[in-house]
């Protein structure tokens, strides 16, 4: 579900629920995910929830950062976060032939500049696991709107951002090696890419223990992957629905 991590990971340690600094969440939600490969189509799931944060370091799923620097508007952390865009041969007929491609582990870096109830971040992440052996960066703006329609612990995001995706990162999840091209299906490889990220994202605190979240984000390709022909939409998307109980 790599259009909700995106949007999760952007925005978690700026959450209603990620205050005050020492804090542990748990409960359960439901995922649906919109893959962009052909014939794979929507996938729906119960997911658990969690999210921990104690000093510098966040946990959210899986996703991490921890703070390295921070003063009044700025802060620089550095971040983990897993990478869930494969696929399985047997996920869609459209695929078969096809070697699996795998999740892996991103590292990276992040700075964002807090304006008022807005942010803006730029983050860079690159594979440590060597798997797509590529690179994503990304540059994206949210703003929180407090007490919407004076609904007290209401809290609603909308952001929106843009992504660089690297051409070894693209070539893995959407490229057609030689050995797997076959009639309808020729050899392809993917370039680098730009795409545009969006997301909305809502926060209500129910009472002093328990939060309910909801969830959308889409994340739109660029033509270096639209144009794969194991692709057949030109987004991927996801939304969740969850609620979390503050131990």
């Amino acid at each position: 579900m790599p259009a909700l991590v995106t949007a999760a990971e952007r925005d978690v340690t700026d959450a209603n629920f990620a205050r005050p600094r020492d804090v542990f969440m748990a409960g359960a939600g439901a995922v649906i995910s919109l893959n962009p490969h052909k014939g794979v189509g929507t996938v729906s799931r119960g997911i658990p929830l969690f999210f921990y944060q104690k000093d510098k370091l966040s946990l959210y799923g899986p996703m991490m950062n921890y703070s390295l620097l921070k003063q009044a508007r700025w802060e620089v952390r550095g971040i983990a976060r897993m990478r869930f865009e494969g696929y399985e041969e047997h996920d869609s007929r459209y695929l078969r032939g096809m070697d699996d491609r795998d999740w892996t582990l991103e590292l990276g870096g992040s700075l964002s500049r807090i304006m008022g109830e807005a942010r803006i971040m730029a983050d860079v992440s690159a594979d440590v696991l060597n798997e797509h052996k590529g690179h994503e960066v990304r540059l994206s703006y949210n703003y929180d709107f407090r007490r919407v329609a004076n609904i007290r612990g209401l809290l609603v995001t909308p952001s929106a951002g843009v992504t660089y995706r690297s051409r070894n990162l693209n070539d893995y999840y959407y490229g057609v090696r030689s050995n797997e091209a076959m009639p309808g299906r020729p050899e392809y490889h993917a370039g680098d890419s730009i795409g545009l990220l969006t997301a909305l994202r809502l926060n209500y605190r129910l009472d002093e223990k328990w939060s309910a979240m909801a969830m959308a984000s889409v994340q739109w390709l660029g033509s270096e992957i639209t144009d794969s022909p194991i692709v057949e939409k030109h987004y991927m998307a996801s939304f969740l629905l969850g609620i979390m109980y503050r131990f």
